[in-house]
């Protein structure tokens, strides 16, 4: 496997929040229930599970650093959400070296890989606005996003509802959150694969997934990258984000 396809499936799965559709694939069959849910109330229930309105609120920006192994090579991914200033940053290295580098600033985006830097066009520098945010779910309203109800499901041994989202380009992906603690679950889409969700933990009042597994065509096996470092409300300066 070429190292470019690993970090390109690691990068898009640790940065997803909304990206392209893909029919999800699962090692045990799935039970459905045809119960209409509604998408704002799913969204709702799960950002009081994390933490409430009032607190997520109070959080400008986020500064991570997550690991991850594969045959091997040690993969670090740092990354920078300021919904503050709607800046990002996200850079990934392998066995030390940085491979590739994601920035969004001013509302434009670039990326830098193999030393060379490439400028994105509009329409997917638009897409990055939402990882500025720290919950972006909290926005999806107001980044023109629409929601539709899956119903709810059984999904690896766990009760789940689904919602489906749909950007304003009409790229769609899926969301699917616990019944039982209202936190996300999975999501699923073309770009990222599966990612699933787990060791939620509480830092400064907030619970955030320490945890993600990905599935992803790219990848051969199923990938655990483990969150190491979170910070929220740092001070940033612009050398952040270049």
């Amino acid at each position: 496997m070429k190292i470019t396809s690993l970090i390109l499936a690691t990068s898009l799965a640790f940065s997803s929040g909304v990206s392209v559709q893909i029919s999800p694939v699962f090692s045990t069959p799935m039970e459905y229930r045809q119960i209409e849910n509604d998408p704002s109330e799913i969204i709702e229930k799960y950002l009081a599970a994390v933490g409430g309105k009032e607190k997520l609120e109070k959080i400008k920006n986020v500064s991570m650093t997550a690991l991850a192994n594969f045959q091997g090579q040690s993969i670090e991914i740092k990354s920078i959400s300021d919904a503050e200033n709607q800046r990002m940053m996200q850079s990934t290295s392998v066995s030390g070296n940085v491979m590739q580098k994601t920035l969004f600033v001013g509302g434009k985006a670039q990326v830098m890989a193999m030393g060379q830097v490439q400028e994105l066009p509009e329409e997917m520098a638009a897409m990055l606005k939402a990882q500025t945010y720290v919950f972006p779910e909290a926005y999806y309203q107001e980044l023109g996003y629409q929601l539709s109800s899956l119903g709810s499901e059984m999904m690896d041994g766990v009760e789940v509802e689904g919602i489906q989202i749909t950007l304003p380009n009409g790229m769609v992906t899926k969301e699917y959150y616990s019944v039982e603690t209202g936190l996300k679950y999975k999501t699923s889409s073309d770009a990222s694969g599966d990612i699933t969700y787990s060791e939620y933990q509480e830092v400064d009042g907030v619970f955030y997934p320490m945890m993600m597994t990905i599935k992803n065509p790219m990848l051969p096996v199923a990938l655990q990258t483990k969150i190491t470092s979170l910070k929220f409300n740092q001070n940033l300066s612009d050398s952040d984000f270049q």
